[in-house]
C-alpha cells in the first residue's frame, strides 16, 4: 500500500502555522526518540516514558494478527477551510485547534464532515503511517462482527446464551449469559475491571492472561468467574471480559479467525488505506475487548461507515437495523438510557450514547482514545492519546466535550443536549 500522499497531505494539515508545543514531551520520551517498551516482567502501560512508543507499535510489543487492507485505498479528500477560524470558549478563554493540542496529550486529532478531512494533526512525531492502539474502541468493532455473523446465519439470535457458541462457558457465570446482555454489559455477572497500576483486578488479570500471552488464552482467561450478582439484563456495569466472552462466542461461531472476518467483512469493502492489526493470546483468539491497531484515517474511515449507517458507495457493509440498535438511545432500556447508565453517557450495543436528543454516539478506550459518530450530520472526531491516566481526569473530558459541541455546532451538527 502507497502512503506517500497520505504522508504528504497530513504534512500539509499539520503545518497551517506556528504550532505550540504538545505538553509533557519530555516525560514522554521526546529526547530518547519515543521508545517503545518491550514485552516482559518489568512491562507498563503506566510508564510515561513508553507510553507514545508503545501506543502507537503496540503490534511490535505483543502478538499481531494482521487484518488486510484492500489492494486500493477509498479516497478520503481534504477539505480545512471550513474550520479554519473555529474557536471554543472553555475555563474562560477563547480557544483553536492549536490550544486543544497543546493543552492535551494527544498523538492524533482527526475531524471529517461529509467524507472529507477537515483537521488531521499530529504529535509527538507520530504520522499517518502509524497503527495507534485502540483499547477499547475495539470494544465497539467486536459489537459490529456480532452484528454481521447474525445478518450472515452464524449466529442464530442475539437470546441465545453464550454455551451455544463457546460450550468451554458452560459451567462459568457467563454460560447462561445472552448474546445481546453481553452486548448491553448488562450480564450480571461479578466483575471488577478497573485498570490501575500495580493493582491486581479482574481487568489486569484477563490481560495477562490473553494478549500478555502468560496465561493459557481463550475461554480460560474468563471461564474462572463463577459469580453474578444480579439478574441479567436489569444492571450496567462496564466490563472487559463480556467482550472478551463475545470474542469466544464469535470465534465458535464463525470457525475462523476475527480479524479474517473483520478483513473480508469491513476492512476492504471500506477501502482501508493500510493493514490494521489485532493482538492475539496463545490459542491464536483476538483480545476482542482492545487491542486493536489502526491508522488514522482508517479509524476515521469507520467512523464515516458509521456515520453513513452502514453504507459505503452505496453498498450495504454494515446492517442497519443492527446498527440503529446498536446506537439509538430510544431502542435501550431505561438502565441503558443517556443520564442513566451512567451520569453522562447511555449505552448500546458496545458503544457509549451521548445525551443529545440528535443521536449521537462514540467508542472510548483507556488513556484517552475516542471515535465519535453523528450520523445525521455526518460528523465523525478521532482522537489518540497518551493521557496521564487510565480514566480521563474529568476536566480533559469536560474540554473534549466542549469541543465536540463547538465543532458539532460550527458544522451545521447538533449538540441538543438532554435538560
Amino acid at each position: 500500500m502507497q502512503l506517500l500522499p497520505v504522508l504528504l497531505l497530513a504534512g500539509v494539515l499539520a503545518a497551517p502555522g506556528a504550532t505550540q508545543a504538545a505538553p509533557d514531551e519530555a516525560a514522554l520520551g521526546k529526547a530518547a526518540g519515543y521508545p517503545v517498551q518491550r514485552s516482559g516482567p518489568g512491562f507498563s502501560m503506566f510508564t510515561d516514558h513508553y507510553k507514545v512508543g508503545t501506543f502507537s507499535q503496540m503490534d511490535q510489543v505483543f502478538w499481531p494478527r494482521v487484518v488486510q487492507a484492500p489492494a486500493e485505498a477509498s479516497p478520503l479528500p481534504a477539505d480545512p477551510v471550513p474550520l479554519a477560524n473555529f474557536r471554543y470558549t472553555f475555563d474562560g478563554a477563547s480557544l483553536g485547534i492549536d490550544d486543544f493540542l497543546a493543552r492535551q496529550r494527544i498523538t492524533g486529532l482527526l475531524v471529517i464532515k461529509d467524507g472529507k478531512v477537515l483537521v488531521e494533526r499530529y504529535q509527538y512525531d507520530r504520522t499517518a503511517a502509524h497503527r495507534f492502539a485502540s483499547f477499547s474502541v475495539a470494544k465497539t468493532v467486536t459489537a459490529l462482527l456480532v452484528g454481521l455473523a447474525l445478518q450472515d446465519g452464524h449466529i442464530v439470535s442475539l437470546d441465545d446464551p453464550a454455551a451455544r457458541y463457546a460450550p468451554e462457558l458452560k459451567d462459568s457465570a457467563w454460560g447462561p449469559v445472552t448474546v445481546r446482555n453481553l452486548l448491553r454489559m448488562s450480564s450480571g455477572v461479578r466483575w471488577n475491571d478497573k485498570v490501575m497500576a500495580g493493582a491486581e483486578t479482574d481487568g489486569a488479570r484477563l490481560a495477562v492472561e490473553s494478549f500478555y500471552q502468560r496465561g493459557r488464552g481463550g475461554a480460560s482467561a474468563v471461564a474462572w468467574v463463577r459469580q453474578t450478582e444480579h439478574p441479567q439484563g436489569t444492571r450496567f456495569n462496564y466490563n472487559s471480559a463480556e467482550t472478551f466472552v463475545l470474542g469466544v462466542v464469535l470465534r465458535g461461531a464463525l470457525r475462523t479467525d476475527l480479524s479474517t472476518y473483520l478483513s473480508e467483512k469491513v476492512w476492504k469493502p471500506m477501502g482501508a488505506e493500510a493493514d490494521a492489526s489485532w493482538l492475539v493470546d496463545r490459542t491464536g483468539l483476538e483480545a476482542a475487548n482492545c487491542c486493536l491497531n489502526a491508522t488514522l484515517r482508517d479509524y476515521g474511515r469507520l467512523g464515516m461507515l458509521l456515520a453513513n449507517d452502514g453504507l459505503w458507495n452505496g453498498r450495504e457493509v454494515l446492517p442497519r437495523e443492527f446498527l440503529l440498535d446498536a446506537t439509538d438511545p430510544a431502542r435501550q432500556p431505561a438502565h441503558l438510557q443517556p443520564r442513566k447508565a451512567t451520569p453522562y453517557f447511555g449505552y448500546g450495543y458496545q458503544a457509549w450514547l451521548y445525551p443529545y436528543r440528535t443521536r449521537t454516539f462514540g467508542m472510548r478506550g483507556l488513556f484517552g482514545q475516542e471515535l465519535i459518530v453523528q450520523p445525521d450530520s455526518r460528523f465523525v472526531m478521532v482522537i489518540t492519546s497518551a493521557l496521564q491516566s487510565a480514566d480521563q481526569p474529568a476536566h480533559i473530558a469536560v474540554e473534549r466535550n466542549t469541543l465536540l459541541g463547538a465543532l458539532l455546532t460550527t458544522l451545521g451538527g447538533k449538540a441538543d443536549l438532554y435538560r
